[in-house]
């Protein structure tokens, strides 16, 4: 190996190395700005194949080769197989008001801030994500959400975890769950309106959850 060439692909190595830690970084901070899904969608989709791809450039570069920075950008690019996001794919957030005189009596308006849920009756739910199902999928008592919601097959259920907030130790009972403590929640997003399922804690989501799993069903619009 040239003497010249040693360093400079030592220099290489430590490039690629630095760009995985660059990655990692605007990973964090993506949690920190979006939603947790989404963060996790990027790095799986872009940051890690990203970061790979120039390891695997920098570690097979031969000695002495002249590619350079057009051999790095090359490895930088995004895979064109990922799919970009869609337009569509906006994070779920800001104000509704109650879409019919049930959910207006019982939870009134809703707020949607960051991971909380939060009721103009007083009621908070922070919530966790979970997964994202169909609408074909078995929601509860044998039901699917698609039947429970008039909603295509295909349509995308954002399924979260309740948790306690930051200053409790357990989940409260509230309104949304019928007064009980609540455990779950589905949220359908379609255009201007907000379908909601809280279910209770304890309880499955699924085939197995018989209907008394399911604690409130609400109906929102955008304001």
């Amino acid at each position: 190996m040239p003497v010249a060439a040693a360093p400079r692909q030592t220099g290489l190595k430590r490039l690629a190395v630095a760009l995985g830690f660059l990655c990692l970084v605007l990973f964090l901070l993506a949690i920190e700005n979006r939603h947790a899904i989404e963060a996790w969608r990027a790095l799986r989709d872009e940051a890690v194949p990203a970061a790979r791809r120039v390891a695997d450039w920098a570690i097979g570069l031969p000695s002495g080769a002249s590619e350079g920075l057009s051999g790095l950008k090359t490895a930088v690019t995004t895979d064109p197989r990922v799919e970009a996001a869609d337009a569509s794919d906006v994070v779920l957030a800001g104000e509704f008001g109650p879409a019919d005189d049930v959910t207006r009596a019982v939870t009134g308006a809703l707020a949607v801030v960051g991971a909380d849920l939060r009721f103009e009756t007083g009621d908070v739910l922070r919530t966790r994500p979970v997964r994202i199902a169909a609408g074909r999928e078995v929601a509860v008592g044998g039901r699917t959400f698609a039947e429970r919601w008039n909603a295509p097959a295909d349509a995308q259920i954002e399924l979260r975890r309740v948790v306690p907030s930051e200053r409790a130790r357990a989940v409260a009972a509230s309104a949304p769950c019928a007064g009980e403590i609540p455990g779950a929640v589905a949220l359908l997003h379609r255009r201007d309106r907000l379908d909601m399922m809280v279910f209770r804690a304890g309880a499955n989501v699924g085939p197995d959850a018989p209907p008394s799993a399911l604690c409130g069903l609400w109906s929102f619009r955008r304001r």
